[in-house]
């Protein structure tokens, strides 16, 4: 049945039968709504790691692709990929880094993490 078809049904019906209609179509609409909310991800991007080094957050992230039909829509997310984001007055800009840190940034991260271990534990 087309809409048209259906939208000239509809015109047909008594007052009564118009009312049931609405809030049989209020309550259909509710639960589908609730049910695109559910299966819909929250969000593109879940971070499972971060660090912050010269005034950059490095985010190791687990992300969302977009296709329709891909895995990750259905709640796997791709594996963990790192990002750089700095910010240059409002605006955060990121950059794509890959599966691994670059070595220089990495041994940096572990120093300076070191050194933060240090500095507590001597406080």
């Amino acid at each position: 049945m087309s809409l048209i078809q259906i939208k000239h049904a509809v015109r047909l019906l008594s007052l009564d039968q118009l009312r049931k209609l609405d809030e049989w179509l209020g309550e259909l609409i509710r639960r589908t709504e609730k049910s695109d909310r559910a299966e819909k991800p929250s969000s593109r991007k879940h971070a499972v790691a971060e660090q912050i080094l010269d005034n950059k957050t490095y985010r190791l992230e687990s992300i969302r692709c977009g296709k329709e039909k891909c895995k990750c829509v259905r709640g796997k997310l791709h594996d963990p990929y790192w990002y750089s984001y700095t910010r240059a007055k409002d605006k955060v800009t990121s950059q794509y880094i890959g599966k691994n840190l670059p070595k220089d940034i990495e041994r940096k991260l572990r120093s300076g993490n070191e050194n933060q271990r240090s500095s507590r534990i001597n406080r």
